[in-house]
């Protein structure tokens, strides 16, 4: 049985990266989009729809390929890497009525509900308990390859998607503002774009913004940076915790990132109230003291959450639903 992976795998973002992630350690034949061309790509897809046995939606795919595949009466799982109903409210991105009913067409319509963790996988269910009994997980899988260990900056902190009101980055940066005000000479670096309309991180001497960055120039950042926060309201997966810890950073999760399904995270670890300004300041200065790095990153089976792994237990789950 040959599935379509409908969802793109070009660019460096979560979403990209999980679809090339399965594309290279798939063990057997599956079909996805190979053309970057927009307008090949198009007809690449509708191609590859009518062709396949099924379809894999990675995503929130367009009305016309939900459209096209209701018409052909394609089964079709969804993988969901987001919820864009939820986001859309929180980060205040405007998005069309269209696009959002879309989603809700794709959650009602789907053979199988596949979260990329088991963490919002109950998000996911507590939201729509209509679907619960077609939720399921698969934890995204992870590559680690802990790198050399390099000189730590001191009382340095990171945080990734720039201002998106979702990461609670603003939060962090009070945090850090605070610290700075105790006489801690603590520093924030900002990964991310900067978005319109949502809540603005003033930068200073101690704040700084690093924008969208390539692997390379980010993991060379990352070598440096004493603990990376993610802080997030609602993070499905969160990949960048693997980086983090490839790059030796301590990490300081909410309680909503879903990474922590994949590894050991003790009180220490989590931001119980990620609006807390107060908690994520004493959680950083225990953290200063007492890295994580190497506890997290060795609580993690790295077999059961490889990329190859990650796209077996995927692959079971499409051929259940949709033989």
């Amino acid at each position: 049985m040959a599935w379509f992976l409908l969802g793109g795998h070009f660019s460096n973002g979560g979403p990209d990266n999980v679809n090339q992630a399965l594309i290279t350690s798939a063990d057997r034949k599956i079909l996805y989009i190979k053309s970057n061309n927009k307008p090949v790509r198009v007809l690449e897809t509708f191609w590859k729809i009518l062709i396949s046995e099924g379809v894999v939606v990675s995503g929130a795919c367009a009305k016309r390929y939900y459209d096209f595949m209701k018409v052909f009466h394609k089964k079709f799982v969804y993988l969901m890497h987001g919820c864009m109903d939820f986001e859309n409210e929180i980060n205040r991105l405007h998005l069309s009525s269209d696009f959002i009913e879309n989603e809700r067409n794709l959650l009602r319509d789907a053979k199988c509900i596949v979260c990329v963790s088991e963490g919002y996988s109950e998000w996911v269910k507590s939201r729509y308990p209509e679907y619960a009994g077609k939720i399921t997980f698969v934890n995204n899988g992870v590559k680690l390859e802990q790198r050399e260990k390099k000189e730590k900056e001191p009382f340095s902190v990171a945080v990734g998607g720039g201002n998106r009101c979702i990461k609670n980055n603003n939060a962090v940066s009070m945090a850090v503002k605070k610290m700075n005000s105790e006489g801690i000479p603590c520093k924030l670096y900002i990964f991310g774009r900067k978005y319109p309309g949502n809540e603005e991180i003033e930068e200073t001497d101690y704040i700084q913004y690093c924008g969208h960055m390539d692997k390379t120039p980010y993991y060379e950042r990352l070598d440096h940076i004493s603990c990376f926060v993610m802080n997030s309201e609602v993070e499905p997966f969160g990949l960048v915790a693997a980086d983090a810890l490839n790059c030796n950073c301590s990490l300081l999760m909410s309680q909503n990132v879903g990474a922590r399904s994949i590894m050991k995270a003790e009180d220490c670890d989590i931001i119980q109230r990620p609006h807390d300004v107060d908690e994520i300041v004493e959680k950083l200065k225990y953290i200063f003291e007492h890295p994580n790095s190497n506890r997290l990153y060795e609580s993690i089976d790295v077999q059961a959450c490889s990329e190859r792994s990650s796209f077996q237990r995927l692959d079971a789950i499409v051929e259940g639903a949709i033989k």
